[in-house]
């Protein structure tokens, strides 16, 4: 019984493989009925089935479309983040540049200035700062150097004050050369920031200026290609509002993606269906086509051989309930055997019983004689 239950589902197998190939079959009749004439289409006992496939593959290209404009534009809007991080980075680079300069130019100007090559009353407040600086310098440098004249001069107590003293205007001497470069670099800085850049009066100071008016031009561009990247971004971010995306472009995507395969199901479906109606009306203008010829013969093979092996099934069934049935009735006579020799052995033993019986009913009775008679 064992291996006919294998053979069952072994059937049963072959059965749920040719259903399978059935519904194939199907969709592949539907597919080539869709791939044919719009006359024979629109002639067809499907023809409407054929408009909702047509209707859901449109569908479908227009999310695969909307699919490849998303992550296009989110592409391109990535770039234009590396573009406009890379810009900035310029930017801030000149500007550093730019800062660098300050010195020089103020330097230049001073010169230019202290030479009689600037007006005065148009330069003079810029370089107060410097001209302090300047005194001061020149005066602990004098002062340095009268010390140093008369190192040898005076008595032991005047010559330790005079070794610290030149310590200290060193150190005030370097002091004031730090504080000058940055009075240069302020009076850069308000020459830069000023309408004196745009009309200076000698060739120093221009050429000093120069690095500084170039970078100010190349910012200048840099800054014209953010706003345009800007803009540009500003456009992408509306067109993937309008293509439906929220907050997060992946997740959107994704929901897409499943939207579509939610759709080759239906047209799938769709396309069985019509597959089974021109298998079942064979007289239709499109099941008369060749390839949907060929391929209703193969549905029919995959039918027989489903009919076959139910056929197949249920003769094995048979003799599964027919060897269960001659199982029963061998136990059921097993049954029947035992009681009849049961039924013999009982017979047997009230025979017996009914021979003791009838001796002890004699006995009663010669006993009640000879009471009777006084013979005890």
């Amino acid at each position: 019984m064992k291996d006919k239950e294998i053979q069952i589902k072994d059937l049963e197998k072959k059965i749920h493989l040719a259903e399978s190939a059935v519904r194939l079959h199907y969709v592949k009749i539907g597919e080539a009925a869709y791939e044919s004439e719009n006359e024979k289409k629109e002639a067809s006992t499907v023809s409407e089935l054929m408009k909702q496939i047509s209707d859901i593959d449109s569908k479908i290209n227009s999310e695969r479309e909307r699919i490849t404009n998303i992550l296009n534009t989110v592409e391109r809007s990535d770039e234009i983040d590396v573009l406009r991080k890379s810009l900035k980075n310029k930017i801030r680079s000149i500007e550093k540049d730019n800062v660098s300069n300050y010195e020089t130019i103020g330097r230049a100007a001073y010169e230019a200035f202290k030479d009689g090559d600037l007006q005065s009353d148009k330069y003079a407040d810029l370089f107060v700062a410097i001209v302090r600086s300047m005194s001061k310098i020149n005066e602990a440098e004098s002062e340095q150097k009268e010390i140093e004249d008369n190192e040898k001069a005076g008595n032991f107590f005047k010559r330790v004050k005079d070794k610290f003293r030149r310590v200290y205007l060193k150190k005030s001497v370097s002091a004031h050369y730090m504080q000058l470069k940055g009075h240069y670099k302020k009076a850069g800085e308000n020459i830069c920031g000023s309408d004196i850049i745009t009309s200076l009066e000698t060739e120093s100071v221009e050429n000093a200026v120069k690095p500084f008016k170039e970078n100010l031009q190349g910012i200048e561009k840099l800054e014209k290609e953010e706003l345009e990247l800007n803009s540009e971004n500003e456009k992408l971010q509306n067109d993937l509002k309008g293509f439906g995306v929220g907050a997060n472009a992946v997740k959107t995507v994704n929901e897409i993606e499943s939207n579509i395969n939610l759709l080759y199901n239906n047209s799938t479906e769709a396309k069985r269906e019509a597959g089974e109606v021109l298998y079942n009306n064979k007289n239709d203008v499109l099941a008369k086509t060749p390839k949907i010829r060929e391929l209703i013969k193969e549905v029919r093979k995959e039918k027989d051989s489903v009919i076959s092996c139910e056929k197949e099934i249920k003769k094995i069934e048979i003799e599964i309930e027919i060897d269960i049935q001659k199982t029963e009735k061998e136990e059921l006579n097993k049954k029947i055997s035992s009681c009849e020799d049961k039924i013999s052995d009982y017979s047997q033993q009230a025979e017996q019983l009914k021979d003791k019986l009838r001796l002890t009913e004699e006995n009663i009775k010669k006993l009640e004689d000879s009471a009777s008679n006084g013979e005890l």
